[in-house]
């Protein structure tokens, strides 16, 4: 139990590092931009993030169960993954060059905040080929990297008293480019010299058994997650995110120990499970649960503690408190379901389960898309958040059903002497 606390704690210092920076930058920025021109940068965040849900969903989540740990088997596989890989974050790089054109960014900045997106799409895909080839002291150290760059880019943007976006996310393009260091020339080399269009090719069967059904899983959740951020601001503007942004704001460290203790169980589990060591395996889902609501806990009495002590340390006065109060309950509520249901998530991701997954997170993101679009017509803005809450709680539910339905499964195909408890 020790031990694992540990691991858990070294897993999460250099992600929790790393969003705390962006935290930081993000309320710079908060403070020094107008509603509309913060909306953008939160929308171009939020598009960032959920790019790095695609590099989930087409590579991390397959990898460890494409990745044997036999060279000779692994190398073509390996190549085809580094080939798909650099050649969609190029794509994403065009992506985001236009998205900050039609968000009416400075023309230097979409660029700038385009590298950014295509290298730390880049990144994650490092640090889960680490995480399966069991070198997870290489994801550590890029993340502890990255942190350290970034908050020096955070002091600058501070010092200069910078009044635009581009030296935020010039420090962002920074922090992700030098954070690739730790993987080593090796992997380097492999990533950007030995690629080819011949070795994507093999994509198809990786996309066939695996990713075809984890994309559309991640491309549901975001829907279901984040409708608001599309709907709203298609039809009410950036100006009008801003202030749910900010409130997210408080939410931020929850979904950073998530995503890092997601990234550094999912392996894990996965290795239990080809083993046959199922208890193992749900033992780690559990602790992995524990450890969430713990995480989660703390955000609250944290987030709460400041909203009635401090509220002028983050927020600027233009941004009305009573909004941002009901919003921020909102988020913590979101977090709150999202952290009971993550663990049994990530359990059937381990197991290869992408169709399940895919199944609940389609039903969750029609009833978030339809409850999002109606509480905004209805209340407005700050009330799409209630369809988030109950898209997120239809995923829970059938998630939870899913696990016990792959659970039941498993337990009549294993010995009696050795079923899971």
């Amino acid at each position: 139990m020790v031990a694992r606390t540990v691991r858990y704690g070294l897993a999460s210092v250099g992600p929790v590092g790393s969003a705390g920076a962006q935290f930081v930058l993000s309320v710079q920025l908060l403070h020094v931009l107008d509603p509309g021109a913060f909306g953008a940068f939160s929308f171009l965040l939020v598009a960032s993030q959920f790019s790095l849900g695609l590099w989930s969903a087409l590579f991390c989540a397959p990898m460890p169960i494409l990745l044997s740990g036999d060279e000779a088997r692994d190398g073509p596989m390996r190549r085809c993954l580094m080939s798909t890989n650099l050649w969609l974050a190029i794509f994403a790089f065009a992506v985001f060059a236009v998205l900050g054109v039609l968000l009416h960014a400075d023309p230097a900045a979409s660029l700038l905040f385009a590298a950014y997106a295509m290298a730390m799409l880049l990144r994650w895909f490092a640090r889960a080929y680490a995480y399966a080839t069991g070198r997870p002291w290489r994801t550590m150290t890029s993340d502890i990297i990255y942190t350290i760059v970034l908050l020096a880019g955070v002091g600058l943007v501070a010092v200069t008293h910078a009044s635009s976006a581009a030296p935020a996310y010039a420090s962002l393009l920074t922090g992700a480019a030098l954070s690739l260091a730790p993987f080593g020339p090796r992997y380097l080399k492999q990533q950007f010299g030995e690629v080819s269009l011949k070795a994507s090719a093999a994509y198809a069967r990786v996309w066939r058994e695996h990713s075809g059904w984890s994309l559309t899983g991640v491309l549901t959740t975001e829907a279901t997650a984040n409708a608001h951020a599309y709907i709203v601001t298609l039809i009410s503007g950036a100006t009008a995110f801003a202030p749910l942004a900010a409130s997210a704001l408080l939410m931020r460290p929850i979904s950073v120990v998530t995503n890092a203790l997601t990234e550094f169980e999912r392996p894990q589990m996965a290795r239990q499970l080809a083993q046959d060591h199922g208890r193992e395996a749900l033992a780690t889902m559990r602790f992995f649960r524990i450890m969430l609501i713990v995480a989660w806990t703390a955000t609250v009495v944290a987030a709460l503690a400041l909203m009635r002590y401090g509220p002028g340390l983050l927020f600027p006065t233009r941004y009305d408190r009573s909004y941002l109060m009901i919003g921020t309950l909102l988020w913590l509520a979101i977090a709150g379901v999202r952290t009971v249901r993550t663990a049994e998530s990530v359990l059937l991701q381990a197991a290869g389960q992408f169709r399940p997954l895919a199944h609940a997170s389609m039903i969750s993101c029609g009833v978030s898309l339809i409850g999002v679009l109606a509480l905004l017509l209805l209340g407005g803005p700050l009330y799409s958040l209630v369809g988030v809450l109950l898209g997120e709680a239809v995923f829970a539910l059938w998630i939870w059903r899913e696990t016990a339905r792959w659970r039941s499964g498993t337990e009549q195909t294993v010995a009696p002497a050795e079923l899971p408890s």
